[in-house]
């Protein structure tokens, strides 16, 4: 219990029908200050009843004895309580009176003093008034302390479950304070099951692991936010102390759902962390629209650099990927080949059939090219009737190979433009190796030239250079 070091500016009731008893009561206070105690007299109850219900602020403390006439002492604090004033009580008792002093305490009197004969109790009643007083002070600043942070709380409760954005809290010691329904819709789980308790991770994980906002008051913060988020998640530019992330939860709603989330410590007057909130945001949309862009992108991309008709790369890809690996070769002495293939006598063929034969003859063409070269090698259609591949890492005699396989698997196809009508078309090939320093056109041109040469021995045949 606080005691007053020095008993300082006390308004007192007394309520006293006793003449001799309350002449001794002021006495007691005759070694103190005369701004020390202020003592006001009653001597029946209903008058102290009447002063105290007309500005019970007039008075610090009620002092009344058990023997009145017509109201007991006990009768008269019972009342004052029932009327909730809001003054400590003491009651004077006689010796042998401790049944009453039991009762009075039991019924939420502050203390008793026991009058004795020799009238001891004089010497301690400033002492035990002033202790009384600030006792009771004390005891209602605590509770209006505990009513503040109550009234804080259920604030901060109407705020949270006012508000639309999905929140929760935790205390410092990790317990869910607050779960709003914006926060239940988005994870589905309810309240009920998370307030209260240290299980905030059920919502969000198969297994347990803390979220954010336990990394907050754990504090050790960057590299246990880093190890559990990695780069998916940053310093807020808003909030001192908060992080942000983004992550992907495959167990909400259908498909799962992409959330941005907040976590920011909340803190006392001296600045500690006594808890942390955490805010939730569906960006689902957001992050469907970006990869829809990116797939929109990759496919402008890909139809910028592909034939349509064939699926190969086109003319325009093929010179920019032909610097690339001569580059590559002039710095590392690396090998190169590359062979170019033409549709003998397609201008025939398209005009007897048609050009949509002789696209199938291209497409055709293009899917035998696919089939025969290594994932490393790249394919081009180079204009009209005329492909490309370039070969890296490859010594001619391999693309050589490469080039027979092709001209023979070619052969073998039969073309049906027309029912009962089955034509076998050939191509002529040329081919040949980087040599270092040479640039792109002198070495398309060796290529171009090793082709016609086949074109002139009587095509369907590889000449390499």
């Amino acid at each position: 219990m606080k005691r007053a070091k020095e008993p300082r500016n006390l308004k007192i009731l007394l309520v006293e029908n006793n003449e001799h008893d309350r002449a001794a009561f002021r006495l007691a206070f005759k070694d103190y200050p005369a701004d020390a105690f202020g003592i006001t007299e009653c001597i029946r109850a209903p008058e102290a009843l009447s002063l105290i219900e007309k500005d019970p602020s007039s008075f610090d403390i009620v002092v009344a004895s058990h023997h009145l006439t017509c109201l007991f002492g006990l009768d008269l604090c019972k009342e004052l309580l029932a009327k909730s004033v809001p003054l400590p009580l003491v009651i004077l008792i006689g010796s042998g009176s401790e049944r009453v002093a039991v009762e009075a305490l039991k019924a939420g009197v502050n203390d008793y003093v026991i009058k004795d004969p020799e009238s001891a109790y004089l010497e301690i009643l400033p002492m035990v008034l002033s202790n009384v007083v600030a006792a009771h002070l004390e005891r209602k600043e605590c509770e209006e302390s505990k009513n503040i942070l109550r009234a804080s709380q259920n604030l901060l409760l109407y705020i949270i479950e006012g508000i639309t954005v999905p929140t929760f809290v935790i205390d410092k010691d990790h317990v869910t304070t607050h779960w709003n329904q914006a926060c239940a819709n988005i994870t589905g789980v309810p309240a009920a099951e998370i307030v209260g308790t240290s299980q905030q991770w059920r919502a969000f994980y198969a297994s347990e692991r803390p979220v954010m906002a336990d990394l907050i008051i754990d504090q050790g913060i960057e590299d246990m936010v880093a190890r559990h988020y990695g780069p998916k998640y940053r310093h807020s530019e808003i909030i001192e102390g908060a992080f942000e992330a983004e992550d992907f939860f495959p167990h909400f709603g259908k498909a799962g759902k992409w959330l941005y989330f907040t976590a920011a410590p909340l803190r006392d007057a001296n600045g500690m962390i006594i808890g942390a909130i955490e805010t939730l945001q569906d960006v689902s949309e957001r992050r469907k629209a970006e990869l829809a862009l990116k797939e929109s992108e990759r496919l402008y991309r890909d139809l910028s650099i592909t034939d349509g008709l064939t699926g190969l790369y086109n003319s325009r890809h093929f010179f920019g990927r032909a610097k690339e690996e001569i580059e590559r070769c002039n710095r590392y002495s690396s090998t190169l080949s590359l062979i170019l293939l033409d549709v003998d006598n397609f201008k025939n063929f398209n005009d007897t059939y048609g050009h949509i034969d002789g696209d199938r003859v291209l497409a055709r063409l293009a899917d035998v090219i696919r089939d025969e070269i290594r994932e490393v090698d790249s394919a081009y259609r180079y204009g009209g009737e005329e492909f490309i591949v370039l070969f890296p890492e490859t010594d001619p005699e391999e693309a050589q190979v490469v080039a027979e396989r092709l001209r023979s698997a070619f052969e073998l196809i039969t073309f049906t433009p027309r029912p009962n009508t089955g034509v076998n078309m050939t191509i002529s090939i040329g081919g040949g190796f980087y040599h270092l320093g040479e640039d792109l056109t002198t070495f398309f041109k060796r290529i171009d030239e090793a082709m016609y040469t086949a074109k002139m021995f009587g095509k369907n045949q590889v000449v390499f250079v």
